[in-house]
């Protein structure tokens, strides 16, 4: 796991030297260091100057990005964030008041796989130094608000110590510009259905003859960081990158396991096992294998399931493919949920899956149905096309698989998605959009025996003989 650390600095010329003293006696966990100096004016710049040629020829180089104004700490770790190479980041205030001394605790909800946002707490460590009593009341209401828009029970949610997958970052768009990127930050990474823990640490609060920065100004742009981050997280537009039913709607997930689990095998690979919302569903395998192409989600799954006997994870590229020694004729089922869709040259992809099972083993394919509905939305996520059901029989068979099953899902979603994609040209939806999907989905199943000719989603499901 490749650790970054970025240091938002904003006049911080009298702690900088020995903020990045204390990181680099962590160097051995660390990947970068990385200190945006947002603007300073009491030569922060200067010193940073002579930290980064003094840490040059360090196995873990210090790296400066300078901008030339000041626009507030959301502004420089958004600047931080586009310079990013590792795995993991932690954001590190600049003052003295988070000691790297915690990163391990920070990090080991990350390396035990348990975690995609690590907080700090001040509150529940064991020793800590007395807080300003007003300071403390207004974190309380601030945090409480947080965390009633969030439905979260965080108990600091402006601890300056946050830890977050690159992964994570990189699927939500930050606004803030000053202190209101920690509750922004906040409620739009609990809308995304990440797993966060909160550790306990050390916190030597600074008073304001010490150059603490923080006030009543930043408590009300705080709160309209919050109100507007949540009417974002439920009107706003969600990014493109990694979106679809599976990875952004549970329920989708849930009403696709209820119809392949007839179908499945005590012997399981998925192929694009994403970030795990269906593979959950297929723990109560005798084997069960987690195939992905992304390096930040493979790593994501290798976490989540070490140590677990019977589930492996595996590198594979439909398009590239290198199976790992022993899956080719291995595996009864292969599940591939809105993969296909995405790749070149899908007949090559099925015949790969095919080479994956035994004889007498099932392939099933999830994925967006009928080639009109073919729009904008697609595009941006990545789809080079929609599946008719003639279409998808002859990739099936020309890979020598004989189709058991093909069916429609979610019929009640077409015209809406019809409406957003052919008619208004939407390139994205909000969340409000994939709420109005999954009802239309829940709705659907009420036609129960019933198998209508079209749907959002076609469902095959074929035999190798």
């Amino acid at each position: 796991m490749k650790v970054s650390i970025l240091i938002p600095v904003y006049n911080e010329r009298w702690t900088l030297r020995e903020i990045v003293r204390r990181v680099y006696e962590q160097s051995e966990r660390l990947h970068e260091v990385l200190v945006v100096d947002d603007g300073s004016t009491d030569g922060s710049r200067q010193r940073l100057e002579e930290l980064a040629a003094r840490y040059a020829r360090h196995r873990c180089p210090l790296r400066a990005i300078y901008k030339e104004r000041n626009q507030g700490k959301g502004a420089a770790v958004a600047e931080g964030l586009s310079h990013v190479t590792g795995d993991v980041v932690i954001i590190q205030d600049a003052d003295l008041e988070y000691n790297p001394r915690d990163y391990p605790l920070l990090l080991k909800p990350l390396e035990d796989g348990r975690a995609d946002v690590v907080f700090g707490s001040r509150f529940e460590g064991s020793e800590k130094k007395a807080l300003f009593f007003w300071h403390m009341v207004a974190n309380k209401i601030l945090t409480l608000l947080c965390n009633f828009l969030s439905n979260l029970n965080l108990t600091d949610v402006w601890v300056g110590y946050k830890v977050f997958r690159l992964t994570v970052l990189r699927q939500i768009s930050l606004r803030s510009r000053g202190f209101g990127f920690e509750p922004e930050v906040t409620i739009k990474i609990a809308r995304l259905g990440c797993r966060i823990y909160e550790v306990p640490i050390n916190y030597e609060g600074r008073g304001y003859a010490e150059g603490k920065k923080i006030g009543i100004k930043d408590a009300l742009t705080g709160i309209a960081a919050m109100c507007r981050a949540w009417l974002e997280s439920r009107l706003g537009s969600l990014p493109a990158e990694g979106l679809g039913w599976l990875s952004h709607s549970l329920s989708y997930a849930q009403a696709l396991y209820r119809e392949i689990e007839g179908s499945l095998g005590q012997d399981v690979i998925q192929i694009g096992a994403g970030d795990g919302r269906l593979c959950r569903m297929l723990l109560d395998r005798d084997e069960l294998a987690l195939a992905e192409k992304n390096a930040g989600l493979l790593m994501q799954l290798e976490q989540a399931y070490r140590g677990w006997e019977y589930v492996r994870v595996v590198s594979l590229d439909l398009e590239h493919p290198s199976p790992a020694e022993g899956l080719a004729g291995h595996f009864d089922t292969v599940v591939c949920a809105h993969v296909l869709e995405r790749i070149r040259d899908d007949a090559g992809a099925i015949r790969v899956m095919a080479q994956l099972l035994k004889p007498g083993g099932r392939l099933i394919l999830a994925l967006p149905a009928h080639g009109r509905l073919f729009g904008p939305p697609d595009r941006a996520f990545g789809h080079l096309r929609r599946y008719d059901g003639r279409v998808l029989a002859e990739r099936i068979a020309s890979a020598g698989l004989e189709i058991e099953t093909a069916r429609y899902l979610n019929p009640l979603g077409v015209p809406v998605w019809w409406l957003n994609s052919r008619v208004l040209g939407r390139s994205t939806f909000s969340h409000a959009d994939y709420s109005l999907y999954d009802w239309c989905l829940r709705l659907s199943r009420c036609l129960g025996r019933f198998e209508p000719p079209f749907g959002l989603t076609i469902l095959a499901v074929a035999r190798k003989p």
